[in-house]
């Protein structure tokens, strides 16, 4: 009679080291130093179009805006059978009658389609953590946060408690969207090898997309050289073919003007500027108040970028907006990845829309260039901007 009580009382523990084994080592893969989670789905009766049409047609369901999530497709090229979603919502870790212990989580999910499978890598994984007694939400990224080196005990058999929680959620949530997407298309889920063979092959892929996909899975060592007009992660398009409604981008949505360069940089949030054409070329224009930090350094550099963002980033862009980056880091204050192109100039990996212009014509507005009598009114007195127009030299979109 003992030894069966003693069984029962170690039932619960058995079963939770059997559900938690999943969650162990190298469940979590990092690819040079990023977290990426990728999937390659099989469907030999599907052509890299109808692959394209139904995970299009999947994402634009599973990637909506509710009370529990702030998703959206941000990049579709049909040529090229890619897409790149956004993924913002709560991940519950506990749920009470009088207490919810959760967190927001934000990734971005890229889908390579081809002939008969798709390659679908997760990654850009980050939590905005509220806790009741802070100011402040905590913010972590995947890579500091839930890889085997941060969420494991030294022995690597346990997970630490207040750090696997957010592990067990994340790998929870990319299984179900792998499970969903093989689903949509009624594709099997290719073995990881075949995974590592197929980024191998990647080498016949248009070079704007080549980089990205080799570096998804650990298993491959090739590595493809960043030439000057690539970003990593992102995929380099004609000026003529930035997507979007522009008015939308700026006056709903905002943007970051960051000029400078490695050794010194700052970015601005910003609502006022365009996209155009002048003397033949594709340019972009842009206003700076003279007194904010980022106009010295927009004056002494030639080259600069205009970068957008999703929802889940309106926080940051609040920041840079309502503070200087004379008195405080901006970077290590909204978590925002700095990034470095070809000539120079920054950015952020959490741009979904990366613009990058050379200074062509800079000209302030005096009170006498404005012709309507309200805006002249409104801004009487004022400090007017300076317009900076740069002929863009680089677009790159995830």
């Amino acid at each position: 009679m003992r030894q069966l009580l003693f069984l029962l009382l170690c039932i619960p523990s058995i079963l939770f080291a059997q559900d938690n084994s999943k969650y162990l080592v190298g469940a979590v893969p990092e690819v040079n130093g990023k977290v990426i989670f990728s999937k390659i789905i099989s469907n030999p009766a599907y052509t890299k179009d109808q692959m394209y049409a139904t995970l299009l047609q999947w994402a634009e369901k599973q990637f909506i805006v509710d009370s529990e999530q702030q998703g959206r497709v941000i990049f579709k090229d049909a040529k090229e059978g890619i897409l790149a979603c956004s993924g913002d919502q709560n991940i519950v870790f506990k749920r009470a009658a009088l207490s919810l212990d959760r967190a927001r989580m934000h990734y971005k999910l890229k889908i390579f389609c081809e002939d008969g499978k798709a390659i679908l890598d997760i990654e850009n994984i980050r939590y905005i953590y509220n806790v009741s007694y802070q100011d402040a939400p905590e913010k972590y990224l995947a890579e500091t946060w839930i890889t085997d080196e941060n969420a494991l005990n030294k022995s690597k058999t346990k997970m630490i408690k207040s750090i696997g929680k957010f592990r067990i959620k994340t790998i929870d949530l990319v299984d179900e969207l792998f499970a969903s997407a093989t689903a949509a298309v009624g594709a099997t889920v290719a073995p990881q090898q075949q995974i590592a063979a197929t980024k191998i092959q990647a080498t016949a892929t248009p070079i704007a997309t080549q980089a990205t996909v080799v570096a998804a899975i650990p298993a491959v060592a090739t590595h493809t050289p960043t030439l000057q007009n690539e970003l990593s992660g992102y995929k380099r398009i004609d000026a003529n073919k930035i997507p979007g409604n522009i008015i939308k981008m700026l006056t709903e949505d905002w943007m970051l003007i960051t000029a400078g360069n490695t050794e010194k940089f700052n970015m601005m949030t910003a609502n006022w500027g365009g996209l155009g054409s002048m003397f033949g070329k594709p340019v972009a224009f842009c206003f700076i108040d003279p007194t904010r930090h980022t106009f010295e350094l927009m004056e002494k550099n030639d080259t600069y970028t205009l970068t957008f963002y999703s929802e889940a980033h309106r926080e940051a862009l609040n920041f840079c907006g309502s503070k200087s980056g004379k008195s405080v880091d901006k970077v290590a204050e909204t978590g925002l990845t700095p990034i470095t192109t070809g000539t120079g100039s920054k950015a952020f990996s959490e741009a979904w829309l990366v613009i990058e212009c050379k200074k062509m014509i800079s000209q302030t507005i005096t009170p006498e260039a404005i012709s309507d009598p309200e805006v002249k009114k409104a801004w009487s007195g004022k400090q007017l901007r300076k317009m900076f127009v740069g002929e863009i030299i680089n677009v790159w979109v995830k």
